[in-house]
């Protein structure tokens, strides 16, 4: 059931979010579940936290149109340029989260923490990715990571021969 944004917003709190988690599908729901968002009024997804004022993160239409992996990035406060490129080239990396006894693991998008190049293993937290203002910057990272995966492939194809 797809309702319009003035329909959402005359339902009452527990009706309005069942909706509209229905719309997302399950796993943009285990996002908002991870963080704990929540639907106001405005149609936004908000966390609630105790002490603290509630903090929008995205509208309800931007949570139906994009990707997962875009909605993460938007949570993350990653730019257009970021999430281009990683849902362009997203089968060169994998999610993952950080286990103190196993390193770094792979993980369900819906809980990712940060992203590994397969190829390669370099991993980028996405807390880090995010202090990338300057698109130079990160347009060199990109390169960087390329001409690593290029090098490591070369020497997978070289060692299969050899």
């Amino acid at each position: 059931m797809f309702m319009d944004k003035d329909a959402l917003m005359n339902l009452d709190l527990i009706k309005r979010e069942k909706i509209m988690r229905a719309e997302l599908g399950e796993e943009k729901c285990k996002i908002i579940d991870k963080y704990n968002l929540h639907p106001n009024n405005r149609i936004y997804w908000v966390r609630l936290q105790d002490k603290y004022p509630d903090q929008e993160y995205f509208s309800h239409k931007f949570a139906k149109k994009s990707s997962s992996l875009g909605m993460i990035f938007h949570i993350y406060r990653l730019c257009f340029a970021k999430t281009k490129y990683f849902e362009n080239n997203w089968e060169n990396f994998v999610p993952c989260v950080y286990n103190y006894k196993k390193g770094f693991v792979e993980t369900p998008i819906y809980n990712m923490e940060f992203i590994k190049q397969k190829s390669t293993g370099i991993v980028l937290d996405l807390q880090e990715l995010s202090k990338i203002h300057r698109l130079q910057e990160f347009k060199d990272l990109c390169n960087y990571m390329e001409k690593k995966q290029e090098e490591a492939l070369n020497k997978c194809y070289i060692h299969k021969i050899g």
